[in-house]
């Protein structure tokens, strides 16, 4: 048997970069990347927010968030920060602060307090969607 035909192994030198999921490298693997995205997550930017500004969806962020205990931890304690600057902001950044209905429907909070403003809104609307018409001055 010749070993022409068997297919080369590549050099050390010359190694294949691994991939990772469908193809592609992982997105956050730059320690200066990873450190601008905690910086704007601690100056009152959301996940989501922090990681379209640095060209990434939030995917990369809680995928890193769920393999790396260290970043996990200093995730948390940006976001903790975050919320801090978020409320010292003024009103204009407390939207969607816990227990609103934003809160309930666009940070997807569970708790009873969001549940139940998100109730409340939601009757609401519904109550004012379901109002009758009352008939206009000519009597049409």
């Amino acid at each position: 048997m010749t070993t022409a035909l068997l297919p080369r192994r590549p050099t050390p030198e010359v190694a294949l970069p691994v991939r990772r999921g469908r193809g592609r490298p992982p997105a956050l693997t730059n320690p200066e990347r990873i450190e601008e995205l905690l910086t704007d997550i601690r100056g009152g930017a959301t996940v989501t927010e922090a990681a379209a500004a640095a060209g990434l969806s939030r995917t990369p962020v809680y995928t890193l968030r769920g393999t790396d205990p260290l970043f996990a931890e200093a995730l948390t304690q940006a976001q903790i920060a975050g919320r801090k600057a978020r409320r010292a902001a003024g009103p204009q950044r407390l939207l969607d602060q816990h227990g609103t209905e934003s809160s309930y429907t666009k940070r997807q909070c569970t708790c009873e307090r969001c549940r139940v403003a998100g109730s409340r809104a939601r009757a609401r609307r519904r109550a004012a969607a379901h109002q009758p018409n009352t008939p206009d001055a000519t009597g049409v």
